[in-house]
């Protein structure tokens, strides 16, 4: 699902305290004690200076509360609001000025989705993500979970810096509470990145360490990285059968095929029988964060050394020559100057667009086209398993291609950089899907 889920502030200089007791040279001098580490910190970020810190994390949870010791990051979260579109991009369209943006409804837009979803709640409500100030609000409006008296606080995880709060509060019981006894006004900001003592760049979602855990990256090393704040929310997940606590199926690494191996280890609490095949297929939610560092390709940004901030948070200077990060968080070709100029300023603006959407178009044509292959095949596979037409190890082979094809199509599709962020990766994991949609058809003509 195309959304984005992030506060990262930059911050000064590291305060140094030094400690002299003067006199002779040969006395000794007190060291200062080191300060208590605090999980989840990010090791190469540094306190706020002048910052006071809030005495709790539900002071800090109000992100208008940090507004005045960071106006400019501030003003940038803010404008979150606004949704500035592009080409293959952005999350919203405002109809007049002065009206609420729209959300896209992603059903209508491309029919074929509810094939594909059948017997799913994406079947029933679907619309593209819009900027972080909404995340909140769009998942009490979705029409994708149950109702208030069914839903469970797990639903808000990546919603509102309420989470942190609650966990703090309630440990892994959060995740099954009732959606209506937590659910508050907070929608996502800066408590979700940031230590709400010093303002230091912090995860804060355990389920990243867990995740974690299993050392499973291969092309990269996560520890001390700003963007692993990231990835608490920008990665595929599915909840925990028991806790409903969100889970990263990253056991055997971080591609679509270790995901799928995961997923076939048992079976998902977003795995369900397909309405029309009856094939036990997966939902992917959003993996952008896996999409960038890890797969069979790697991306070249990635491999330079670049990670998700020095993209979507490019560097600015106010009057005062103060200088701070971008807090919008919405695509680079918004501000190409200050993001892909940095490294590509030969191009100039006009063509860095034009090859960015060129990469874009090839993959958003692809993952379409492949989008409804799936959904003509889906159909086919039902009619013949609805009129007895296919033998019962026929239908169990094809159930299985649908559920890989499946599986290979949304991992893309729901990405939401239309495959910019890995695109050779995007391209040969499509190729993957289709080559199993045309083996599939052979099977039910």
């Amino acid at each position: 699902m195309k959304k984005v889920i992030l506060f990262s502030v930059t911050v000064c200089m590291t305060l140094f305290l030094i400690f002299s007791c003067g006199g002779d040279a040969d006395r000794e001098t007190d060291a200062p004690e080191p300060a208590p580490e605090k999980k989840g910190e990010i090791a190469e970020t540094e306190a706020a200076d002048g910052f006071p810190g809030f005495e709790t994390l539900a002071e800090a949870a109000d992100s208008e509360a940090w507004a005045e010791y960071f106006p400019n990051e501030f003003e940038y979260w803010e404008a979150t609001e606004e949704m500035r579109m592009t080409t293959y991009g952005g999350g919203g369209r405002r109809e007049a000025e002065g009206m609420d943006i729209e959300k896209m409804d992603y059903l209508e837009m491309y029919p074929f989705l509810k094939i594909n979803y059948a017997g799913f709640p994406f079947s029933k409500g679907y619309y593209r993500s819009r900027g972080h100030i909404y995340a909140l609000t769009d998942v009490i409006d979705t029409e994708r979970i149950p109702d208030w008296d069914q839903r469970p606080a797990a639903c808000m995880s990546c919603k509102s810096t309420d989470v942190v709060v609650l966990i703090d509060k309630h440990s892994d019981d959060f995740f099954g509470m009732p959606f209506a006894e937590v659910v508050g006004k907070n929608t996502v900001g800066c408590l979700d990145c940031h230590d709400h003592r010093d303002a230091s760049v912090k995860v804060q979602r355990e389920w990243l360490f867990e995740a974690l855990a299993h050392e499973s990256f291969r092309n990269i090393k996560p520890e001390g990285r700003n963007d692993l704040t990231c990835a608490q929310c920008h990665v595929n997940y599915y909840f925990h059968e028991e806790t409903r606590k969100p889970v990263l199926p990253w056991s055997t690494g971080l591609s679509v095929e270790d995901q799928l191996e995961d997923y076939s280890a048992a079976r998902r609490s977003d795995e369900w029988e397909h309405e029309i095949t009856g094939a036990l297929v997966a939902k992917i939610q959003h993996p952008e964060y896996e999409l960038f560092h890890e797969g069979k390709n790697i991306n070249i940004h990635s491999r330079l050394g670049l990670g998700c901030t020095d993209c979507h948070m490019p560097e600015k200077t106010d009057a005062e020559g103060h200088t701070y990060n971008a807090h919008t968080w919405t695509s680079p070709l918004v501000h190409v100057e200050e993001s892909c100029l940095r490294c590509h300023g030969s191009w100039g603006e006009e063509a860095t667009i034009k090859k960015a959407e060129s990469i874009q178009g090839k993959v958003y044509a692809k993952q379409n086209r492949i989008g409804a292959e799936l959904a003509e095949f889906i159909l086919a596979l039902g009619e013949k398993k609805k009129n007895g037409a296919i033998p019962e190890d026929e239908l169990e082979k094809a159930r299985k291609i649908h559920r890989e094809a499946q599986f290979y199509w949304d991992f893309i599709w729901v990405e939401n950089s239309n495959g910019f962020h890995n695109w050779q990766e995007a391209h040969r994991v499509l190729d993957n899907a289709e080559a199993l949609i045309k083996e599939g058809m052979e099977m039910v003509k």
